[in-house]
C-alpha cells in the first residue's frame, strides 16, 4: 500500500500531464513533525481510552505522559479557483512511545503508522494560507507488554488497527519562495482495542505540527 503511495506521488511530481497542469493545480509536499496528546478528547468524539488505566491498577501509575511525538510526509493536491481552491490529501503519520510504571519493571512499547487521506479546502491569500481539511484512513499499531508483578511475568505482542478512524485539521501555510512553513493543528479519533485487557487505547488525541513545505 505504502508503495503504491508512493509511486503515485512520484509520478506526479516528475511525469507532469496537462491534467497537473501548474496554471491550474498547486501541490504541496511537507515534512512535519509535532506532538499530541492522546488523552485529549476530539470534540465531538467519545475518547474510549482505558488501557493504560487499567493497567495501573496493578503497576502503579504512570511514570511518563499521555503525549507522542509523531512525524509525518504529507501529500496535498489543490485545483486553483481565483484565491479559494479545494482538493485531496494524503498523508503518512507515525510514532513510538514506552511507557513504565512506578511500582515494579513493568513497560508497554507502542508503536503506529498511519496512513490518512481526506478532502482539504483553503485560501490563497498574498503572504498566507489558510487551510481547513476532515477525512479517515487507517492506522495500524503494535502493542509489546512486559508486565511484571510479585507472583508473574507476561509478555505479549498484539497487533491491530483502526480502519476508520476520522480526522479535521486546520492550520496555516506561509509560502517563501517554492518553499514555506507549515503550523497546523489536528484532531483525530482512533480508539484500539487490546485484546490482553479487552480495553481501548487511544491513537489518536490533539495534535500540534510544524513542517516545511515545498511547492509544485
Amino acid at each position: 500500500m505504502y508503495i503504491k503511495l508512493i509511486l503515485f506521488i512520484a509520478f506526479i511530481v516528475f511525469y507532469e500531464s496537462k491534467v497537473f497542469c501548474v496554471e491550474e493545480n498547486i501541490v504541496f509536499l511537507t515534512v512535519k513533525k509535532g506532538t499530541q496528546d492522546t488523552t485529549r478528547p476530539v470534540p465531538g468524539f467519545e475518547n474510549r481510552d482505558n488501557y493504560l488505566a487499567s493497567l495501573e491498577e496493578r503497576n502503579g501509575v504512570l511514570r511518563e505522559n499521555r503525549e507522542v511525538s509523531p512525524t509525518g510526509f504529507s501529500f496535498d493536491f489543490y485545483k486553483i479557483n481565483g484565491n479559494f481552491s479545494s482538493g485531496f490529501g494524503v498523508e503518512l503519520h507515525n510514532f513510538k512511545k514506552t511507557f513504565s510504571f512506578e511500582n515494579n519493571k513493568s513497560k508497554v512499547s507502542l508503536s503506529a503508522v498511519g496512513l490518512l487521506y481526506g478532502l482539504n479546502f483553503y485560501y490563497r491569500g498574498d503572504y498566507w494560507f489558510p487551510f481547513i481539511g476532515f477525512g479517515s484512513g487507517n492506522i495500524s499499531a503494535k502493542v509489546k507488554e512486559q508486565l511484571i508483578t510479585e507472583e508473574l511475568e507476561t509478555n505479549a505482542t498484539v497487533f491491530d488497527q483502526v480502519d476508520k478512524p476520522f480526522y479535521y485539521k486546520f492550520g496555516v501555510r506561509i509560502p517563501l519562495y517554492g518553499f514555506g512553513i507549515l503550523i497546523s493543528k489536528k484532531y483525530i479519533s482512533a480508539n484500539m482495542k487490546v485484546n490482553t485487557e479487552n480495553k481501548n487505547l487511544s491513537l489518536g488525541g490533539i495534535g500540534t505540527f510544524l513542517g516545511i513545505y515545498y511547492s509544485l
